[in-house]
Parts: C-alpha cells; structure tokens; sequence
C-alpha cells in the first residue's frame, strides 16, 4: 500500500503518462444502475398518472429484487408493469437493468431503447446502453453513448470513466488518459477514476505505473476491492502468481464486490493457482469458470446429469468442449486417460469444434465424437449437442476442463511421451511431398499473431517487426501457418526482410484434419500459443512457442506440461519481447547445423 509520501511521484506519473504508442475491473455500471434505481425508491414521483402510480409498487419490488441480485425476480415484476402499460419508460428502464444483469442482452437493448424513445432526457439510459455495447464489444456504439451521457451529466465521473475505459479497449490509450486526467483534476478524490487510469497503464505493460494509481485509489478508498483485483490482475500478467493471489485474495475477503466482479476475481485467483502448479487445488477453485455471472462462461443446454466428482469407472459419460478451440484441444491431453479410467464397460462421448471432429475421431478411436453448437437465446449463448439423442443412456456429462480434477492432479500426471492426437498419415506423407519441392532447408511453419488482434490481446504477442532476425536465419524455408488475412506481413516480409513465405494449397482456419497433417510433416512450427501451434504441438509436431512469462498453461514450470514435444521462449517481463526472441533464434540456428550435420553424415 502507498502512502502519503508518494505523493509526489504520483503527481510526476500522472503528468507524464504518455503511451509509447482470466481482465481489470473498472467499469462504473454498478453506481450508474444504482441511481436510476435511487429514482423508483424515492418518491419522485408521487404526482404521476395513474398507470404509473399503479406500476410504481411493482417497481419498487423489482428494484429490492435487484439489489439483493434476484434479477430472474426482478425481471418477471418489471414485466408485470410493463403488461399495464408499455409506454412507462421507469418501467422499460427498470425492466431492462434486470435483463440485462440475467444476460438477456438482446432483450435488454430493445427495453433499454424504448425507455430512451420514451423519455429521450433521462441520461442514465445512455450509460446503460453505453454499458451494455461495451459488454458486446460494439466499442464504437458504446463510446458514442458514453459521450451523450458525459454532456448531459458533465459532474459525474462515471461518465468519463467508462468513456475512457471503452477508449483505452480500443487501443486508443492517449485519448483515455487525456479524459482521465481532466476528469481527475476536477475529482482528485475519485478511487474510480484513479483505478481506471491504472488500467490504461497496465493494457499498455507499463505495470508499476499502473500499481502506482491503483494504489493511489486505495488510499483514497482503502475498501475498493476492485483496486485489490487489480493488482492481483496486474502481478498474474507479469507472471508473478505468488503475489497476485495475496491481493486477490486480499480483495474477495473486503466482501463488497458485485457479483460478476467477485466471479471475475475468483476466476483471476484460480488461474493463479493453476500458473503456480497448485492442481490439487486448482482445478477445484477452476470450477468457477461456470458462474453464470463470470463474463467468460459457457451456458449449457445438457438434459444430462452434470458429474460433480463422482466414481468414473463402467460410466457412461460426455465431455463437452468449452472456451476456446485451442483449449479443446490443450483439455484433450487427459482423452486417453479417461478413456482408460471409464474401463471396458464404460463409454466416452466427446463434443467438441465441428472442426475438430474428423481429428479427434482418428486421435480417440474408441470413444464416440460429435459436434457441439453454439446458439443465442436473447442474447445469451448456449451450447448444446445437437447430434445426441439417447441422453437417457448418459451417466454424466462434464465440461472438458471439469476432467482435470480426477486426471490431472499432480505435475507428474501430465508425464507422457509424444503426441496425443493422431493426424491423417497419407496426408503427412503428402504434405512431406509438398515442402521437400520447396528446396533445402529446414521446413518451419510459421505464426505470429492471433487472429482477432484486440488492443487487449496485442501484449501477448512478439510484433511481427521483431521477427525480422528470425525470418532471416539461413538454412530455413519458413511455411506460412497463420490463418486470416495476412497477406500485409508476408509482402513486408519479401519486401523489407528479403523473406519468401510460403503459402501452401490448405483451409488453415478450417480443414484442421489436414492441417495436423502438415504440422506433422514439418520439421518445426514455431509461434505464439494459439489454435495451430495447439493443434501441431497436440500432434506430436516440434513446436516452439514464444509465449508470456509464467502464463497458466505452465503449470508452474517453464515449458508446457501438455505437450512433451513444445518447447517454449518466454521474455522476463510481457513488455519486452526481444530477450525472448533472442533465446529462440540462437536455438533456431543450432537446430539448423545440426539438421546440417546429420544430413551431412546420412
């Protein structure tokens, strides 16, 4: 914690914050809902008409309802105020807040826009719309709102606040602190504010900047939890687990935050345990990836009885593919495990990516695989198994990560040689072919980027400019394995580095089968940790990922516990990425002479 003799330098930081260009916890959505709310338990409107005076007592139900978070509850009065009259727009607003916090989201936009036709001056129904683009990720809608509200309400901080934190996601970092600090200025007492500019350093890795205003907002507010997240968030991206939990764990015991952010803390705090290596911990506190009100969970629509640790064996089950298709993969490691654990009376049922589905039917022979499909019910996504229909048959059914806690207990559990998925072998041989016409050289596939390139995701990626080095290593034919549109890169790289990339006849993004295949057939695929370099490294292919310091997936040690034939470059801090390319061009070189000397002495 900071002190009054910091002051100071925080006054140096604040003036000088300039950018050189499992998420914080800023948003002002909680006091924003709560003064629209303050509006129904005051008696505001005591001289209204008569169907408002009928609704208001149904209103203030649902608003008690909201604040003790039975939003379900909520959302049912508010409609029965709605049924006497549609055109309240308290009724629509109420209405919608309480959608909106059950993830009706689409529901919730056409309440909260009725309500804005209805009473076109009310500006909390812009920072509520504002608010709920932000969670949609519809950033531009989101800071258009967010600017409304700001000029109808010039003394709240709540406005500039989110505007600047909608800025700052879209990589807009100058301009978030320019309305940070002017907010500030006129609100030097405002935690909020302070926390938030915390967040704008961080995105950008300038961390102890970053730990310098959130600990300034503690000092201003020594309850804001939100703060002690932020920390915690801080310390785990620079891969120092030990201390993100102290303070993790520091803000959940203060007690005072709202649902979804006490659910993104625990979330914050079991990735920690799992970067730490603590599994027989971990994977049990990594359940809370399940809270519906953990803004990265996945909804389920399983008529299935959910497995809570019960005896495996002689069990019908199905594992249902979660989060990312990268992770469906990574989850898999345990596939032939729990096979085994199920034993021959048992049966195992995998629903994973349709993309994955021929791969994974080659890799686990004797289990059953099918696709799982993601639909949006009022703006919720649920994940279902379209393709079953015996769902009586079923024992139990579990998310594919949910395993780990019978398999994956111990770091040794993790202790297998080579690959566990089995790519097509005449398309191996195939694609063997292919790149030996290339010419000599060792054959590396190669990544550098994800595709969908977020301000917030960009930190974890070396930038393409630092593979300059790399690219111009002799004796190495470099394939390109990067799906989306890349085309820019590979021309800068003929051009400015005097690298040919090569690009080979196959749906990187969409024909998964093949491209294990063609992972498999390379000599090395080198690149961040994504769906590919997963998918090559889950294959048994060489892989070399340059990934961020002490990232979960570790496990606590320095290489990945997953996947026994990755090998893994990893920078001291996520701010530099140059030692780590550094360390993986030197390994690069010895790879290629001793290619060189074996072929010499065949």
């Amino acid at each position: 914690m900071t002190d009054a003799a910091k002051a100071p330098s925080l006054e140096d930081a604040l003036n000088a914050a300039q950018p050189p260009l499992p998420v914080p916890s800023d948003s002002a959505g909680d006091a924003a809902n709560s003064k629209a709310l303050d509006k129904v338990l005051g008696q505001k409107f005591t001289k209204a008409d008569a169907k408002l005076r009928k609704a208001l007592p149904l209103l203030k139900r649902a608003v008690r309802k909201i604040n003790e978070g039975a939003y379900r509850d909520a959302a049912q009065l508010g409609l029965q105020a709605l049924d006497l009259s549609e055109d309240l727009a308290l009724a629509n607003h109420v209405t919608a807040i309480a959608l909106d916090k059950l993830g009706a989201a689409s529901l919730a936009l056409e309440l909260y826009e009725r309500s804005l036709k209805l009473d076109p001056n009310e500006p909390e129904v812009y920072q509520n719309l504002g608010l709920l683009a932000w969670r949609m990720e519809l950033l531009d809608v989101a800071e258009q709102f967010f600017r409304i509200f700001c000029r109808m309400m010039p003394d709240m901080v709540e406005g500039p606040n989110n505007l600047a934190c909608v800025l700052r996601d879209k990589g807009q970092f100058n301009d978030a602190i320019e309305v940070l600090r002017a907010a500030i200025y006129t609100n030097q007492e405002s935690s909020l504010l302070w926390n938030s500019l915390g967040t704008v350093m961080m995105e950008q890795t300038q961390f102890d900047q970053a730990i310098l205003f959130y600990e300034q907002a503690l000092q201003i507010s020594p309850d804001l939890a939100r703060a002690f997240h932020n920390i915690g968030y801080c310390r785990a991206t620079e891969g120092n687990h030990e201390i993100a939990l102290e303070w993790l764990d520091k803000g959940l015991a203060i007690g005072n935050l709202p649902d979804n952010e006490k659910a993104e803390s625990e979330h914050a705090r079991a990735v920690s345990l799992i970067g730490l290596g603590r599994l027989d911990e971990a994977w049990e506190a990594y359940e809370c990836r399940n809270n519906p009100r953990y803004a990265g969970s996945t909804s389920f629509n399983i008529p299935a009885k959910r497995w809570d640790g019960e005896e495996l064996t002689g069990k019908k089950v199905l594992v249902v593919g979660e989060q990312g298709l990268g992770d469906e993969v990574m989850f898999m490691n345990m596939g032939h495990d729990l096979i085994d654990r199920l034993g021959p009376d048992g049966a195992l049922t995998i629903a994973c990516v349709p993309r994955l589905v021929p791969l994974f039917e080659r890799s686990f022979p004797k289990a059953r695989v099918t696709k799982h499909a993601t639909i949006r019910s009022n703006g919720l996504p649920l994940r279902a198994c379209p393709l079953i229909k015996d769902w009586e048959s079923y024992d139990y059914w579990m998310p594919m990560g949910s395993v780990l806690r019978a398999l994956r207990t111990d770091i040794n559990d993790f202790d297998k040689p080579g690959g566990f998925l089995t790519p097509d072998p005449e398309r191996v041989e195939h694609w063997r072919k292919e790149i030996e016409a290339l010419g000599p050289g060792m054959k590396v596939g190669l990544l550098w980027k994800s595709m969908l390139m977020s301000a917030k995701r960009s930190k974890y990626y070396s930038p393409f400019k630092q593979w300059k080095d790399t690219l111009k290593t002799d004796g190495v034919t470099w394939i390109n394995l990067q799906y989306g549109d890349c085309s820019e890169d590979i021309a800068r790289a003929e051009k400015e580095f005097g690298v040919k990339i090569h690009q080979l006849d196959i749906d990187l993004k969409d024909n998964l089968d093949d491209l294990a295949a063609l992972c498999a057939a390379l000599d090395l695929v080198v690149g961040p940790m994504n769906a590919t370099t997963n998918i090559a490294a889950g294959s048994g292919a060489r892989t070399a990922i340059i990934g961020a310091p002490n990232a979960w997936p570790y496990l606590g040690t320095t290489q990945l516990p997953w996947y026994p034939t990755a090998k893994v470059f990893s920078p001291e801090t996520i701010s530099d990425w140059k030692p780590a390319m550094a360390k993986f061009n030197d390994w690069l070189r010895e790879q290629v002479t001793n290619a060189g000397q074996i072929a010499g002495a065949a």
